[in-house]
């Protein structure tokens, strides 16, 4: 009888949590589509990896002698394709400490909004005020970081980080979108946080060919929202992975299909950077001790506008 109620449980869980991905996929889903027919394309079809790996023949190619100054000096750009290549996954891109400093003061004095809505704007610093008036923050962003900090305008920019997309897609890049973002450790309930954070493991079908770069600003260890990502997975992935459109999945769904030595809780000093294609099973982890900063670049073969 135990047994029974708790399969109900359980059945009913994933009835709940499926019907509330529904509510969130549905609609932004429905408006990428009318605004650009194209997305939808690529949304159906980036999932194939037959498709990405010969897409980029229909692109142009990149000059990478373009491409010169750099601020990631120890940075081999050879090592870091190969390693995308293989894995879908590099980690170890420092930051220099000048712009860790110049992104660190761009949090202080410009305000950030909370949980995806603009009307609520406030200084970081503020937070336990504005927790109390309004309840569980779950993430806070800056309003495009790329345009308003040089330091991260320089990041996006950078010569050895096209490098690497631009091998990587075999492709010229292009550059889609920063984001700067705290994720904040609440007593959130897994169904609030889903609203706002991504703590399923997914993969991104944002593009046919897509790279993201990003980097700790604050000390993260597994209890102050750790990214985790699945090596190798940008490769391999079941055909019922690919046949969905809630390409979300339970731990207990990945850990029974990939290799436990696969599933990387990625921790790291303030300024630790590594790239990753999104394509690859990830996910975010809740912070329970610590508030998250972190910083995300994104290149793509197209830019959808959204």
């Amino acid at each position: 009888m135990l047994l029974i109620n708790h399969r109900l449980r359980r059945s009913h869980e994933k009835l709940q949590n499926l019907l509330l991905r529904v509510r969130l996929k549905v609609k932004p889903y429905y408006m990428y589509s009318v605004k650009n027919p194209k997305w939808l394309l690529m949304f159906l079809f980036s999932r194939f990896q037959v498709i990405r790996s010969h897409i980029s023949i229909f692109y142009p190619q990149a000059v990478l002698e373009e491409y010169t100054e750099s601020i990631f000096e120890a940075l081999d750009v050879e090592a870091v394709v190969q390693a995308l290549q293989t894995d879908g996954l590099y980690l170890g891109i420092q930051l220099p400490t000048t712009i860790i400093e110049e992104i660190l003061a761009f949090t202080k004095c410009e305000p950030c909004f909370a949980n995806f809505d603009p009307q609520l704007m406030f200084y970081v610093e503020e937070k336990e005020l504005w927790q109390q008036k309004y309840g569980n923050l779950v993430v806070s962003d800056y309003v495009d970081p790329e345009r308003n900090c040089c330091a991260i305008e320089k990041i996006t920019q950078d010569s050895k980080l096209l490098k690497i997309a631009a091998a990587y897609f075999n492709a010229k890049p292009v550059f889609t979108g920063s984001r700067l973002w705290w994720s904040f450790a609440t007593n959130a309930n897994f169904q609030e946080r889903l609203n706002f954070a991504q703590e399923l493991f997914h993969y991104d079908p944002i593009d046919y060919r897509s790279l993201k770069f990003f980097f700790y600003l604050s000390e993260v260890d597994a209890a102050s929202g750790a990214h985790v990502c699945v090596r190798g997975s940008h490769k391999n992935k079941k055909i019922t992975h690919q046949l969905t459109l809630f390409i979300g999945r339970s731990d207990r769904d990945i850990s029974q299909y990939y290799p436990q030595e696969d599933i990387l809780t990625i921790c790291g000093n303030v300024g630790f950077g590594f790239a990753e294609d999104p394509f690859c099973f990830h996910k975010g982890t809740p912070p329970a001790q610590r508030d998250r900063l972190m910083l995300q670049i994104e290149y793509c073969l197209n830019n959808y506008h959204f």
